[in-house]
């Protein structure tokens, strides 16, 4: 019965040391040296653009071409162009969340107040490309080029 301790105190602290080697950290890549896959937001890539008070020229398919409209910092969205008109409009209904990696948008009050939109997607390196439902039941496309 000694011999089985003495033997299984020397295989318990192998394997004990072999799990805690698991547990050390390396030290992190020196500069210049780092791999960029990811910069703390999840997904693998650079981390997202804030997109406050940025202005963008695009089109809602089926509603409206051109139009320009401004994400303010306060998450109201400003139309400062529609269609032929340069009448512009600010109704706090008119909102937007996120950031470049992941937008939401809604207008409301579409052709004359029939249905409102909220569509989704990215605008990344200046492009936007963003799709959704309308409250009419509908799908529609809103793409966009920052300004």
């Amino acid at each position: 019965m000694k011999t089985t301790k003495l033997i299984a105190v020397p295989a318990l602290a192998a394997a004990s040391l072999l799990a805690l080697t698991g547990c050390i950290q390396m030290p992190p890549a020196a500069p210049g040296n780092d791999t960029d896959t990811d910069t703390g937001n999840g997904s693998g890539s650079s981390a997202a653009e804030s997109l406050d008070d940025t202005s963008w020229t695009g089109a809602i398919d089926g509603v409206v071409a051109p139009f320009g409209f401004t994400l303010n910092a306060d998450g109201t969205v400003d139309i400062t162009t529609w269609g032929d008109s340069d009448e512009t409009y600010d109704f706090p209904q008119d909102v937007w969340e996120g950031d470049s990696s992941d937008l939401t948008v809604t207008i409301t009050g579409l052709e004359e107040g029939e249905f409102d939109l909220t569509v989704t997607g990215t605008a990344e390196n200046g492009q936007m490309d963003l799709s959704g439902e309308g409250t009419n039941g509908s799908s529609y496309t809103l793409t966009a080029t920052q300004d």
